[in-house]
């Protein structure tokens, strides 16, 4: 052995890229690395498509504001005039928010 391969403790002859491995191990490996890499790159399309990200915005925000109607729902139907203006106040803000999602969909799409 070289002073090399005992300073970092590798042998040539019993590193994983050797020959030593079993074709089936290596074809296990090899498959394994092409699913990581797959899902990697489905990843980073998922971060650069405008559009997907757009989609799941507009879903989120439109999610959250089915949640707020019904909450105000439950909460109008036992409130006193002055919960309710305050409540639609906050209902009004929801659907701004929706309709800015929206336009800023509109035009990324052009």
């Amino acid at each position: 052995m070289t002073n090399t391969q005992e300073n970092t403790g590798t042998d040539p002859e019993s590193s994983s890229g050797g020959a030593s491995k079993d074709p089936k191990q290596i074809e296990a490996e090899i498959a394994q690395h092409r699913e990581e890499l797959a899902r990697t790159v489905d990843e980073l399309g998922d971060r650069v498509d405008v559009k997907k990200q757009t989609q799941r915005k507009v879903a989120s925000v439109k999610a959250e504001a089915t949640e707020r109607v019904d909450a105000v729902k439950t909460r109008t139907q036992n409130a006193e005039p002055q919960e309710v203006a305050a409540l639609a106040a906050s209902v009004l803000g929801v659907i701004a928010g929706v309709a800015l999602v929206l336009g800023l969909a509109r035009r990324l799409r052009r």
